[in-house]
């Protein structure tokens, strides 16, 4: 008689997961799960009307991925037709609808849902999850054994906190919402801000506007670009990149090794004397050079590619250069802090995002809510853990390396990572509730401060890690390269969570069978082997090894 699978080691229980967020992060889980598992449901909320996140929400002038488009792809699906270098929103957009179109995830994802608050329910060991549909107003009640938050940080726009915003009387737009349907041909445009987004929306209007001012309060340093090119693919390069994979992967190496070294410390100094070579060069005014020369470390600030284009529209006859920032908005436009008034069809906030990391809902488990815990100080765990709250984590959440080299593969070890504790929560019936303890989260954040020391996030810049405070909250990004982030994340610490069972922990042996005796499929002398051919159990360094 063939032994019952029941009875076999691990046995799968059912396992019902939620997520929060259908960007990036959200859609590679729901890959994962449906390569991987069986015996469990998914439900992804997102509240916006489609997929891919920050790419559906940011839609300014201009926008566009500001890595080589090829390597903003997961490392495993890689897309040869783009159609530049870096390209744009609609395209990368594109790239995650087409993913989630492939592999047949949409029957996971639920859009225009809004989480609206989740709640731990201690004796089920269950999610609690309110959404409102926001295209009827009904609420749905749902729950999971598993809650995973792949909100991710660049979704909420920061409009600026100036007096009278209310009373401007033109066309107010923010760069993280912005209206397409506005037009700004022949119109002044005040723009507001310096970062990342400004430094793309300036050269894509200044053909068409009247006169643009920008507001620039601090420097960023920019860069040619990773790429060799920064420009849009010939057909002829389409066409060879669609038809030769090996070269589009050759590509992708090569960018990603140029991305990997950079974090090197050793290059810090080189770096920066010569991005001031080039800035000098480039703007060939001794005013706009002490200006627009950053004083901190390259790094300290998001480092803009493609940010060469940006230096030569500020000498443009139709754009003025305003080296201050804003201190109130009248009902034509706005007071600069040096007193100066200027007035603007259209003001353009390119302000950025709340990065504080505080959900936009409650997260409640055992008396305590996690968005008052995280607006006095952020307790989390390598990226994916919430310290003391059961069966929750993150995809993209604090200390993830989004500053430290690539990032879309950064998510992937992520992904893998939360997979694991499904997987293990799964095949151990026991197993009640898990969570990351305060003390292991704790020294891990006190590593974190010490080791930022020496890195250039904690240098006198307002960045998105420390909150946009200089001397603000231990930045929040990862104290090391993405390299080293992938390390840390190949096996999960066991000892650094706490699990709480509900009945023998090792009810998972089961009956004295094996899956592999199980299944008659499989080779009961799989591990006869010629040579060894592994090396089980050590952290040495295996990247290179045949």
């Amino acid at each position: 008689m063939d032994p019952l699978r029941e009875n076999a080691i691990h046995p799968e229980r059912f396992v019902k997961v939620i997520c929060v967020g259908a960007g990036a992060s959200g859609i590679l889980l729901a890959y994962k799960l449906n390569r991987s598992f069986s015996n469990y449901s998914l439900t992804i909320y997102d509240k916006n009307p489609e997929v891919s996140g920050t790419w559906f929400e940011n839609r300014y002038p201009g926008c566009a991925c500001d890595v080589p488009s090829h390597n903003y792809t997961y490392s495993f699906e890689p897309k040869s037709d783009f159609s530049s270098v870096y390209a744009g929103s609609k395209e990368i957009k594109g790239y995650f609808q087409g993913v989630v179109a492939k592999y047949g995830l949409q029957k996971f994802i639920k859009t225009s849902h809004r989480v609206m608050g989740t709640r731990w329910d201690e004796n089920m060991g269950e999610w609690r999850v309110e959404v409102k549909n926001l295209l009827t107003g009904n609420i749905v009640r749902d729950w999971c054994h598993i809650l995973v938050h792949a909100t991710g940080y660049l979704n909420k726009p920061v409009w600026p906190e100036i007096p009278g915003i209310e009373n401007y009387k033109g066309v107010k737009l923010h760069s993280a919402d912005y209206d397409e349907s506005v037009s700004l041909e022949g119109k002044t445009v005040l723009l507001i801000g310096a970062g990342a987004s400004a430094v793309q929306i300036l050269p894509t209007i200044q053909p068409i506007v009247k006169r643009a001012k920008i507001f620039i309060r601090s420097p960023v340093w920019v860069l040619p670009g990773i790429s060799t090119e920064s420009g849009k693919f010939t057909p002829e390069q389409i066409e060879k990149f669609v038809n030769d994979p090996q070269s589009v992967f050759q590509l992708r190496l090569d960018n990603e090794r140029t991305m990997n070294s950079i974090f090197n410390s050793i290059l810090q100094g080189q770096c920066k004397e010569l991005l001031t070579s080039m800035t000098k060069k480039l703007l060939q005014d001794e005013e706009m050079e002490r200006k627009l020369i950053p004083d901190f470390a390259v790094g300290c600030k998001r480092v803009v590619p493609s940010g060469y284009k940006y230096l030569t529209t500020l000498k443009k006859d139709n754009i003025d250069v305003v080296y201050t920032g804003v201190a109130s908005f009248t009902e034509s436009g706005c007071i600069g802090v040096d007193g100066q008034s200027h007035t603007g069809d259209v003001i353009i906030c390119a302000t950025g995002f709340n990065t504080s990391f505080v959900p936009t809902y409650p997260v409640l488990a055992n008396g305590r809510n996690m968005q008052d815990e995280w607006r006095e100080s952020i307790m989390g765990y390598m990226g994916v853990g919430i310290c003391e709250f059961p069966n929750t984590m993150t995809l993209m959440g604090p200390y993830t390396p989004v500053s430290n080299g690539p990032t879309l593969v950064g998510v992937e070890a992520q992904a893998d990572y939360v997979c694991s504790f499904i997987d293990r929560y799964q095949t151990e019936h026991s197993i009640h509730s898990f969570w990351p303890k305060r003390d292991v989260c704790e020294e891990f954040k006190q590593h974190v401060a010490s080791a930022m020391d020496k890195l250039v996030w904690t240098g006198k810049c307002r960045n998105s890690h420390n909150n946009h405070a200089i001397g603000g909250r231990v930045p929040t990004t990862w104290p090391g390269s993405t390299l080293h982030y992938l390390e840390a994340m190949r096996e999960p610490r066991a000892e650094d969570w706490e699990f709480k069972y509900k009945g023998n922990r090792f009810a998972w042996l089961g009956g004295g069978v094996s899956q592999t005796e199980w299944d008659p499929t499989t080779d009961l002398g799989y591990y006869i082997r010629e040579t060894d051919d592994d090396l089980a159990g050590t952290y040495r360094h295996v990247s290179t090894v045949n």
